[in-house]
């Protein structure tokens, strides 16, 4: 009995011994724990209040600011100089604008040999856009309330608006300034992309203001679109919406699978020019005494344009897809043939009623969008004009409505026999079911209801000059009655 109570207390203590040392070893742990947590505190401390990035910028600033001090205001700017966090506040923004709490120089004419972040901000953008009116991000984007470079560049940070890369910064200019205004003024790059945005006919396909086509997306808030709202799996450079236009522009099907819009090929200037352009079309609510003049006159002609000619219309809503209009061609990147509606031909045969109505209704199953103020925002008067010039001569609205086709269903001719001569000699170009192929579409709802029997028979009988279609009367051997079935099959086309 004895001996087995000295075996229990023997167990006991070593129990107790085990969890002394135990305890021991705990104590000691959370001891080195609470050491390093401390440690690690007063690192964060001395991080954030002495030895963070925007304080070591301000302290080699306040040495440049000695070495500069040569006379009394010199001396006066050294001397009220103090490390501390600055911004600027603009309540009319909505924003708060940290940059200048390591840019501190960028107002300083005498900073102009020192390097960034220290540096005086180049060109004269500041003697026009005072730092506490207008603050940084309005132009250069980023996340303005960061403190350090990788979170105000903030790429990859969550944030939608990344800081612009430099070279695109002139994107900005339009929210507050016409392109005329600053052409030489600083904002060459801007202007060069409005001008090249008009020059290359991109209203074609996209609609910018309520007018345009429709082939692409609508551009008029093109700059604030967001990363996440772009296909970026093939983007090769930083995921942001400036380096997707970029690449975007140099090949657009890889960037964009299926996408229609042909590479524009550009010129690494003018994809700069175009970017900048496009990276303006914002839609902000921007307080109206941050614009000019100027600007508040491009908005107020927006909304009430002044007129173009016929010529400019054609030159910026056509000339993309029918270059001067005088020749039919194939184009391989749409396969399909864009037809010369300024021919010789064309115009002796169509009525102002047939080209107006094509132009208001577009031709459906083609790349021939529908110009109507409903689809492309053009006005009755402006088809008017774009009419006269396809024709080469004035035409009135009363005209255009006097020669508006009134066709009959059914026309007289045998649609089961012109099915036959359509198959053999029409089809190779127009194909079999009348969906065009080398040649124009012709079972579009618009030729159906508006080309008048005349305008087709001429257009089969005499052919087109300048482009592939020939004379059949004369090539072709096709008398008036095979004319008149081929009529009738083309109109039976679903």
């Amino acid at each position: 009995m004895g001996e087995a109570m000295d075996k229990s207390n023997r167990l006991a203590a070593e129990i107790r011994k085990e969890a002394l040392r135990r305890d021991r070893r705990v104590k000691i742990g959370l001891l080195c724990a609470s050491l390093i947590t401390i440690a690690l505190l007063a690192a964060a401390a001395l991080r954030e209040n002495v030895f963070a990035p925007w304080r070591l910028y301000q302290r080699q600033y306040a040495r440049i600011l000695a070495e500069k001090a040569r006379d009394d205001r010199g001396r006066a700017l050294e001397r009220d100089f103090r490390v501390e966090m600055k911004q600027v506040v603009l309540p009319e923004l909505e924003t708060i604008d940290r940059c200048v709490s390591c840019h501190n120089g960028i107002d300083d004419p005498r900073m102009t040999d020192v390097g960034n972040p220290h540096a005086v901000h180049p060109g004269r953008y500041l003697e026009w856009h005072e730092p506490n009116r207008f603050g940084c991000t309005l132009c250069h984007r980023g996340q303005g309330r960061a403190m350090t470079f990788e979170d105000a560049k903030a790429e990859g940070r969550h944030w939608d608006y990344p800081l612009l890369p430099a070279e695109l910064s002139q994107s900005s200019c339009g929210l507050c300034h016409s392109a005329e205004e600053i052409a030489d003024r600083g904002g060459d790059v801007y202007a060069a992309g409005a001008a090249l945005f008009d020059a290359k006919g991109c209203r074609s396909c996209h609609k910018v203001g309520a007018q345009g086509g429709h082939l692409g997306p609508v551009l008029d808030n093109e700059g604030l679109k967001v990363p996440g709202s772009l296909p970026m799996a093939n983007v090769e450079g930083p995921r942001t919406l400036p380096q997707w236009l970029v690449e975007h522009f140099a090949d657009p099907q890889t960037i964009v699978t299926g996408s229609r819009m042909p590479a524009p090929g550009l010129s690494g200037a003018e994809t700069t020019a175009l970017t900048t352009y496009l990276l303006s079309l914002q839609q902000r609510d921007l307080p109206g005494s941050y614009m000019t003049p100027e600007r508040h006159l491009v908005l107020y002609a927006q909304a009430r344009p002044d007129p173009l000619s016929g010529e400019e219309l054609f030159s910026r809503f056509c000339s993309t897809c029918h270059d001067t209009g005088l020749f039919g061609r194939y184009d391989r990147f749409f396969e399909t043939f864009i037809p010369a509606v300024r021919g010789e031909s064309f115009r002796a045969s169509a009525d102002p009623g047939y080209v107006a109505a094509n132009i208001r209704q577009g031709r459906a199953g083609t790349i021939m969008p529908a110009w109507g103020s409903a689809a492309g925002g053009m006005t009755e008067e402006e088809i008017r004009k774009l009419t006269s010039y396809i024709l080469g001569r004035e035409v009135s609205l009363e005209e255009i409505a006097a020669n508006a086709p009134a066709v009959v269903a059914g026309a007289a001719g045998d649609a089961g026999r012109g099915a036959a001569l359509f198959l053999k000699n029409c089809s190779g170009c127009h194909g079999a079911d009348g969906k065009g192929k080398i040649a124009p579409s012709l079972n579009s709802p618009a030729l159906r209801e508006n080309a008048s029997d005349a305008f087709l028979r001429q257009a089969i009988a005499d052919g087109r000059r300048n482009t592939a279609m020939p004379a059949w009367r004369v090539a072709g051997g096709l008398t008036g009655s095979d004319i008149r079935d081929l009529i009738a099959h083309i109109r039976s086309l679903p």
